[in-house]
């Protein structure tokens, strides 16, 4: 179990370094036309930076907190136990590098004595996995021209991926291909539309 959190840390840390690199250089600078691919990645590196950054947090860790991001704005979704841990959640989120802005939608359900972990049927281990996958498929999405133009979003359940967006037919299939090669995938969930 420790071995897979850290494999996750090493794994933000080389994508978030080779980001920062390619950011400061450049010669690596993309055309234009690369714009909604570097923000696809960009908004992937954060998400997986601010779910290490609560990962790491020993009040946080537990809870099984949701982060999306959309333009280096960060969602947070879930439940939590008391507002100390709403407020913690959005203070560590909004001090990851490049967080724009956090939007808190952490409800609090209770008033329990201290954080209570979120019993969504995975271990530690499996939720980390799950989320190193995530990473995974969005970047595979947003690293092949032909997916660019695409909204596709993933989310990842015991290694099993599922695929939702809207998108053309060509899009779609070669989508659930990058998905079934992303290695450590059990299975693809197709939940896609295809444009009219």
């Amino acid at each position: 179990m420790i071995l897979r959190f850290f494999a996750l840390v090493v794994l933000v840390a080389v994508v978030g370094g080779g980001y920062l690199y390619w950011k400061n250089n450049p010669s690596l600078t993309p055309p234009r036309n690369l714009g909604e691919v570097k923000e696809q990645l960009e908004d992937a590196g954060v998400t997986g930076r601010v779910k290490t950054a609560l990962a790491l947090h020993r009040s946080l860790k537990p809870l099984g907190i949701g982060v999306s991001t959309e333009n280096n704005i960060v969602t947070l979704r879930g439940d939590v136990p008391q507002d100390e841990l709403k407020k913690a959640a959005e203070h560590v989120a909004a001090s990851v590098p490049d967080v724009k802005q956090v939007v808190n939608h952490l409800k609090v359900v209770g008033g329990a004595p201290g954080p209570a972990p979120k019993d969504d049927g995975r271990t530690l281990g499996e939720r980390l996995d799950d989320e190193a996958l995530e990473v995974q498929a969005k970047m595979a999405f947003s690293l092949n021209r032909n997916l660019k133009d695409a909204r596709i979003d993933v989310e990842a359940w015991k290694r099993e991926l599922r695929v939702t967006g809207e998108v053309s037919e060509e899009q779609k299939k070669l989508a659930l291909d990058t998905a079934r090669d992303i290695q450590n995938v059990v299975g693809v969930t197709d939940r896609m539309t295809v444009r009219k």
